[in-house]
């Protein structure tokens, strides 16, 4: 990992925004194997080349490895979500656990997600329109799904971004706010939903199975990933725009073939897939299970815990994020806490199939028209469907008032040092909250929205941009605070890490973009300013 961030510092992110829109598109016309466009129109891969690339992106394995995706999701997102958490110290401590926002980090997502999303999301574009949108419109409505869906991403992370503007003739600096970038993912994803209806229904059509890592070139299941997405973007902003919300939400859950089912979640495998989790925590051994992932799962007595970390000490054990004395304690940390239970084939979840039922969950909650179903019945179809997801047995989870557990710190069981043991028995922590798996002991709405919350962050293990997403909406599943903030009071460390700051090329290569973004923030470009979906109101 040392090597890793070197490098990305000593690079410093030379690559221009405006050139990835620009210069770039001539060299993604040129086959680096030699293989002739007319080559490729065999198969439809002229079309279909570029989709591999497009659907690992979101959730960042383009290269197989792990350290661009260190960056991009575990020392970001991956933290400030509650799942994971590192003892490794870097640059001095001063680093995104301690809420210190270092350019050479945040800076990441934003450049991947233009250099690998955005570029080959446009070269389907207009292969589609060369090639006959009559032929290929289903191909470029699954290209509408995955670019909305990374990008929606990006817009949740950073605020305004480029998007409808994109790829236009010295227009790529013109950024759009993140409420207009909403706005075009939903008549995005509106039309999609509406080709991609029409496709599936067709007897012959142009097969797209042969780049698909997720449904087998099935287009009624990415009909059915479109509206899930676009009910999962109606609930973000609700408490920005309840009218709006519902308006998207009811539309998503009544749009033909409606949403995912349990075991049609979208996970990515195949076309040389390696999980860059398996580099970060096996291989670096940075990335360990949190603290919070110990409390609540541990707590519940949920048998997800061991599928999620590997046991040491013949348990699974986290610690905490943002905690001193890390100098002294790195090495005896990793002896004892928990990596992350994956393997280098272990598919990527990119949206768990019980989050359509938690989605809903939430919808009926807020009086919503979901078809018939209550809050209790989706939250329940929920949990199963984790449960059915992951392996592993219900029993009678369902019924348990058990509550999350008292963090103790395993140092302050472990260590034989009493030195050791002195300084982390400083980390011990009582639960968060008292929340509890069974429905029926919830005594209001803002309580039954809690356990919704908490079982769909449980569900989406290990994927942390949208369970980061999700807490700063909510404020859900209550986290442990750092015990250490070093951003010298930028950043309160009672709310956390609202967003990541703009890149520091905008600010070099195009300044006019960047005022302008800042101006469409409506805040300081620093992280603690909120995007326009994390409204500081109540829940209900």
């Amino acid at each position: 990992m040392k090597k890793a961030i070197s490098y990305i510092i000593s690079t410093a992110f030379a690559v221009s925004l405006l050139s990835s829109c620009t210069d770039a598109f001539e060299g993604m016309n040129t086959d680096p194997y030699g293989v002739s466009d007319e080559e490729l129109l065999q198969d439809n891969n002229y079309i279909g080349q570029h989709f591999p690339t497009l659907q690992k992106a979101i959730y960042y394995n383009v290269g197989g490895f792990g350290w661009d995706f260190q960056t991009i999701q575990n020392l970001t997102s991956d933290i400030w979500s509650g799942y994971m958490a590192t003892p490794s110290v870097f640059l001095g401590g001063r680093d995104t656990q301690t809420y210190v926002l270092p350019s050479a980090w945040t800076d990441t997502f934003w450049a991947y997600m233009y250099d690998d999303v955005m570029i080959n999301q446009l070269k389907i574009k207009e292969k589609c329109e060369e090639m006959g949108m009559e032929t290929y419109a289903h191909f470029n409505a699954i290209n509408t799904v995955l670019r909305v869906f990374a990008m929606s991403r990006v817009v949740d992370e950073y605020g305004p971004i480029i998007y409808s503007k994109y790829g236009e003739t010295k227009t790529g600096g013109t950024y759009d706010s993140a409420q207009d970038a909403y706005k075009l993912f939903f008549e995005e994803l509106t039309e999609a939903s509406s080709i991609l209806d029409e496709y599936s229904k067709k007897d012959e059509v142009a097969s797209f199975a042969n780049f698909d890592m997720a449904y087998e070139g099935d287009l009624t299941k990415w009909l059915k990933l479109c509206n899930t997405l676009r009910l999962r973007l109606a609930l973000r902003v609700v408490k920005y725009d309840a009218d709006w919300a519902k308006k998207e939400g009811e539309a998503a859950i009544a749009a033909s073939q409606g949403l995912l089912k349990s075991g049609e979640g979208f996970i990515v495998s195949g076309f040389e897939w390696m999980h860059p989790l398996y580099t970060c925590s096996i291989e670096y051994n940075d990335m360990f299970i949190s603290a919070n992932i110990k409390s609540i799962l541990g707590g519940f007595d949920d048998p997800r815990l061991e599928m999620f970390g590997i046991a040491k000490k013949d348990e699974v054990l986290g610690v905490r994020s943002g905690i001193p004395d890390l100098d002294i304690l790195t090495d005896k940390y990793k002896a004892v806490i928990s990596n992350i239970n994956v393997e280098t084939t272990t598919p990527g979840v990119i949206m768990s199939s019980a989050e359509p039922y938690f989605l809903l969950a939430e919808a009926a909650l807020r009086g919503w028209n979901t078809g018939g179903g209550t809050a209790k019945s989706y939250y329940e179809e929920g949990v199963k469907a984790s449960f059915n997801e992951w392996g592993v047995t219900l029993g009678d989870y369902l019924n348990s008032h058990a509550v999350p557990a008292y963090f103790i710190d395993p140092l302050a069981d472990y260590a034989d040092d009493e030195t050791v043991r002195n300084l982390a028995v400083q980390n011990n922590i009582a639960a968060a909250s008292t929340i509890t798996p069974c429905w029926d002991d919830a005594t209001n709405d803002e309580e039954r929205l809690e356990k919704i919350i908490t079982q769909k962050w449980i569900a989406g293990f290990p994927e942390g941009k949208n369970a980061w997403a999700e807490w700063r909406r909510t404020g859900y599943p209550k986290l442990f605070q750092i015990r250490q903030n070093n951003s010298q009071g930028v950043i309160p460390t009672e709310l956390g890490v609202r967003r990541l700051p703009f890149i520091q090329d905008e600010v070099t290569n195009n300044p006019e973009g960047y005022a302008q973004a800042v101006q469409l923030l409506g805040g300081d470009d620093n992280g603690a300013t909120r995007i326009f979906w994390d409204v500081d109101k109540s829940n209900i």
